[in-house]
């Protein structure tokens, strides 16, 4: 196509857009005719043939002009669909979703390239989301050809719209996912169970993880299309294959719909056996990634886990504990007959040991106030869970003899026991577990009778003090004796329990 040509096309095609149904222009009929529409879909035919021809698109500069003529055929559907919804079908018809979804492809592809390009990936985007609104043959149709059957998952639409670097055209991507999801129970679920579906919902929750304006339009969309997948329990497809750390946005969406909906029926429907098993496995993932992390015996070493595999852990870690903290508050019988099956708190139990283990207990009295300035130090920084894994053991032992005995059982009332002591890493440890600690023994003769029988086996005596010529020692009847070496006095302390 010569440039006389296609600046003759674009002139035509801006007449149209101009002369195109809107609230603004209250004297153009608000229905398209068919004449019309074959007239766009013959426009578009010809810009799309030229470029797959004769127009380089990443260094012609008729690729401008190009994108613009582009740009107003899809302004024009755009504003068509959403005056009237009788021009869904006429453009229908005329085959203009298959010209749609042909712009979309060619003009993200080059977007990088070209604002043009980008702008009319954006028209395009709102063109299709616009023709699919209330329109539930077509929905279908997009998602069985594009989700369904679609043979390789980058080439669906729907990626393609996501991926875009223009918020507007993501914006497009989301409102056609939600309009096509909304109570519409299979076609939630066929975007959970394909190949393609789950890597467009995957890529929604990592797009919710990562955005921090929690006012923000997109974020908005973004949730109520996972709260969509959540209601109608399909979160589990999502998770329970090989649950991913790089499922946090997922997670971080559901801890918001937990703090949303505390209602205790809400939450036996969602957390069915399959959501908490899922759940149980990412603790799992977390508990090995950060081993591996801490295994060198220096503390100076990652291993083989890389930073970014650090955060996505931190991050999921951070949304589970929340999720378990909310639905274990007042949790209701079968809820926490479910929790206790799924191994759940093994893992919170495992979890705890790891960080009480790797993070060392900063008391007032003591001169290291901080960790060092290493990756591993830094590390150490951002897994400050241990008050929330514990407030989680508390609240499942509440007034349940079966997790009482099953966290006796794993060591944890020990675990907890060991942390009722100052932490300035951790402010109020102490009170959580003392808290805890209750909901662990209360009528519970055999943990009470636990506790009870614990007694001193030995002092680990304190290198400062014993340079300062002050030892400790432990006689037959527990109790500790403390003294300065070149001192006769002796002071004696009676040690109830502890280790």
């Amino acid at each position: 196509m010569d440039a006389q040509k296609l600046h003759s096309i674009r002139h035509e095609c801006a007449t149209l857009k101009d002369g195109s149904p809107h609230p603004s222009r209250p004297q153009i009929p608000v229905v398209v005719g068919q004449e019309t529409w074959s007239r766009i879909h013959a426009l578009f035919r010809e810009l799309l043939a030229s470029a797959n021809s004769n127009i380089d698109l990443d260094i012609d500069p008729l690729a401008a002009v190009w994108s613009d003529a582009l740009t107003d055929l899809c302004m024009f559907v755009r504003n068509a669909a959403a005056m009237d919804q009788s021009n869904q079908a006429a453009a229908n018809s005329a085959d203009i979703v298959s010209d749609i979804i042909s712009t979309i492809r060619v003009t993200l592809r080059c977007e990088m390239t070209y604002p043009e390009a980008k702008k009319c990936g954006a028209a395009a985007g709102q063109a299709l989301s616009n023709m699919a609104t209330n329109n539930k043959p077509l929905q279908r149709q997009l998602m069985e050809s594009e989700i369904r059957d679609c043979k390789s998952p980058i080439e669906s639409i729907y990626v393609y719209l996501l991926a875009s670097t223009n918020s507007k055209t993501n914006m497009a991507g989301l409102m056609l996912i939600l309009n096509t999801i909304k109570d519409d129970d299979s076609l939630s679920k066929l975007l959970c169970t394909t190949e393609t579906g789950q890597m467009l919902a995957g890529r929604v929750g990592e797009m919710f993880g990562e955005s921090n304006d929690d006012e923000a339009d997109e974020k908005t969309m973004l949730y109520v299309i996972l709260e969509e997948i959540i209601q109608r329990g399909h979160l589990t497809l999502l998770l329970t294959t090989d649950p991913a750390l790089e499922a946090y946005g997922l997670l971080n969406a559901l801890a918001v719909y937990c703090n949303e909906n505390p209602g205790s029926l809400v939450r036996s429907q969602i957390f069915d056996m399959s959501l908490l098993t899922a759940i149980a496995r990412i603790l799992t993932k977390c508990h090995d990634l950060l081993q591996n992390v801490w295994k060198s015996a220096d503390d100076t070493e990652l291993g083989d886990v890389g930073m970014d595999d650090i955060m996505a852990a931190h991050r999921s870690l951070a949304s589970t504990v929340s999720i378990l903290g909310t639905i274990t508050t007042d949790i209701e019988q079968q809820l926490a007959v479910r929790v206790l099956d799924s191994g759940i708190i093994q893992q919170v139990i495992a979890l705890l040991g790891l960080l009480s283990q790797n993070l060392p207990r900063i008391e007032k009295a003591s001169t290291a106030s901080t960790l060092p300035e290493t990756e591993s130090g830094l590390i150490k920084r951002l897994f400050m869970f241990k008050c929330s894994l514990i407030q989680i053991i508390g609240n499942i032992s509440h007034n349940n003899t079966a997790a009482q005995n099953l966290i006796r059982e794993q060591h944890g009332l020990a675990l907890v026991l060991d942390h009722m002591r100052i932490d300035d890493n951790h402010p109020f440890i102490k009170e959580y577990a003392v808290v805890a600690l209750r909901s662990l023994l209360e009528n519970n003769p055999t943990s009470q009778a636990y506790v009870s029988d614990m007694e001193a086996k030995g002092v680990v005596q304190d290198p400062k003090l014993a340079s300062a010529g002050i030892q400790a020692s432990l006689d037959s009847s527990g109790h500790i004796s403390v003294k300065r070496e070149a001192s006769t006095n002796t002071f004696n302390v009676k040690e109830n329990s502890g280790t």
